[in-house]
């Protein structure tokens, strides 16, 4: 008998009548309806495994060698697959079934403001039986005994001192020489200063708190641009006065968080532009120059190098000053007593 003859599996097969049922789409559903039974209805369907094995039989005897079988079943599982990924298909296509269980959206936690932080605390004092005074004095007393937990690494602060440095030295170098650039160096004849506030509170963020909202790119773009071009056009319109500086301030501040984009900088460019006639009279250069053109060429590529040295460069203060260890002392064990007696002449 050849290894074929030995090798044959019947093609009589017993399909189950089980049912494969997917969960929903739609979340905290448990009624089916007719929509769902139906995408019930097409997963559950299975091709005719007896033509599918039929269809492999290469002799019409109606047995499989195991590599017949074996291609056989490599197509069933094919088969299944397509099937499955039809069903899921035209499930996802039609419309749902709205759902009889309201959807109750989570609510986003609200960060606590620095009013109720203070409020907080008071309270907890009071509890406690504390005065709001001792509890101000011992709230002070543990960050300056800090032990880590909230300090910066000892990189982070040389690198940002580093950062800081150069920043502020570069812009005073730049404003020793900057009357006589080209076309720049008349603005700044005119009495415009290439020592802007904005770029204060623009290098502590940078070197300060990298990691700040209110230093991203967009932030920093779009919050410069809704900064100079409110105070511009209100001074277009009403010129410099009480009024134009306050609704300059409260506009720019309305745009910033309608866009996301709050940027604290902006708040000095637009108190410099309405009390700066040099400024003024650059008008709508300001939108360029000094503050966005030096932003980008300065005090951005500085920033990027920082933090890549507070990145790829740490280390920390030691966690506890040990002395020099010159290996154990030995202390030198008593003789023992021998019983002798000294002497007497």
């Amino acid at each position: 008998m050849s290894l074929v003859s030995n090798c044959r599996l019947p093609l009589q097969s017993q399909s189950s009548s089980r049912r494969i049922v997917y969960p929903s789409p739609a979340p905290h559903r448990f009624v089916l309806t007719d929509y769902h039974a139906t995408c019930i209805k097409v997963t559950s369907v299975k091709p005719d495994l007896q033509s599918l094995l039929a269809s492999f039989d290469g002799d019409g005897d109606g047995q499989l060698t195991y590599a017949e079988a074996n291609q056989a079943f490599a197509a069933l599982q094919v088969q299944q697959t397509l099937n499955v990924s039809e069903a899921h298909t035209s499930c996802a296509q039609a419309p749902s079934a709205p759902s009889p269980v309201a959807a109750v959206s989570a609510k986003r936690p609200t960060p606590t403001t620095w009013d109720l932080q203070v409020a907080n605390g008071f309270r907890a004092a009071l509890a406690r039986g504390e005065s709001p005074m001792a509890a101000l004095l011992s709230y002070m007393a543990s960050k300056l005994n800090n032990k880590g937990t909230g300090r910066a690494a000892a990189s982070d602060l040389l690198w940002s001192f580093v950062g800081m440095f150069l920043a502020v030295t570069a812009l005073g170098v730049m404003n020793l020489h900057v009357r006589s650039w080209p076309v720049v160096g008349e603005w700044h004849q005119q009495g415009l200063g290439l020592l802007l506030g904005s770029f204060g509170t623009l290098c502590v963020l940078i070197f300060g708190r990298p990691e700040a909202e209110a230093v991203r790119i967009w932030n920093l773009l779009m919050g410069h641009v809704i900064a100079t071009a409110t105070v511009l056009t209100l001074l277009h319109v009403l010129g410099p006065s009480i009024l134009s500086r306050a609704l300059a301030m409260a506009c720019m501040i309305a745009s910033m968080m309608f866009t996301d984009s709050v940027h604290p900088p902006g708040g000095a460019l637009v108190l410099m532009a309405v009390d700066s006639a040099a400024i003024q009279k650059m008008d709508w250069w300001f939108m360029l120059y000094p503050s966005l053109a030096v932003t980008i060429a300065l005090l951005l590529p500085l920033g990027i190098a920082i933090n890549w040295l507070k990145r790829n460069v740490r280390f920390d203060f030691p966690t506890t000053l040990s002395t020099p260890d010159h290996g154990p002392v030995v202390e030198p064990s008593p003789s023992p007593s021998s019983g002798l007696r000294p002497k007497m002449a």
